[in-house]
C-alpha cells in the first residue's frame, strides 16, 4: 500500500515539474506530453541502482508534497498552475538558502536530462545523434 502512495506521489511530482518546466508552446519545441516525460522519467528511475533511485523518489515526493507550501499555497505541487510551478523552480534555484537551491537545481537537472534525450527535442535543437535510451 505504501509503495502505491509513494509511486502516486512520485508520478505527481514528475508530472508537476515536467508540465511546469516544459509546457505547451507556440515556438514548435516539443512539450512535456510529446516527449512522454513522465513515463520516460519513471522508467529511467526504475533502472537506477537503489541508492540513486531513492534519491530521485525523495526529490519528487518532496516536491509534490511540500512544493506548494514552499510557494505559500496548499495542496499538491502538481495542482498549481503550470506557470506558477515554473516560477517556483526558478525562485528556488536563485534562493540564498542552500537546500532550496539544491531542490530547484536537482529538479531542473533531472527533468532537463530526460527532456533533452528525446529524439524530437534533439531534432528541434539540431542534434541528430541518439543513444539507445532515446
Amino acid at each position: 500500500m505504501a509503495n502505491c502512495v509513494v509511486d502516486w506521489l512520485v508520478l505527481g511530482g514528475i508530472r508537476g515539474a515536467s508540465e511546469g518546466l516544459f509546457p505547451e508552446n507556440d515556438f514548435g519545441a516539443p512539450d512535456w506530453r510529446e516527449t512522454e516525460l513522465v513515463r520516460r522519467t519513471h522508467e529511467y528511475m526504475d533502472e537506477l541502482p537503489p541508492p540513486q533511485r531513492r534519491l530521485l523518489v525523495l526529490l519528487f515526493v518532496v516536491v509534490e508534497v511540500l512544493g506548494a507550501l514552499l510557494v505559500l499555497s496548499f495542496g499538491r505541487f502538481s495542482k498549481l498552475a503550470p506557470g506558477r510551478r515554473a516560477e517556483a523552480v526558478r525562485r528556488w534555484r536563485r534562493s540564498r538558502f542552500f537546500l532550496l537551491r539544491l531542490l530547484g537545481d536537482a529538479l531542473k537537472a533531472t527533468t532537463t536530462m530526460m527532456y533533452m534525450s528525446h529524439p524530437r527535442v534533439m531534432e528541434h535543437i539540431g542534434e541528430y545523434r541518439a543513444g539507445e535510451r532515446a
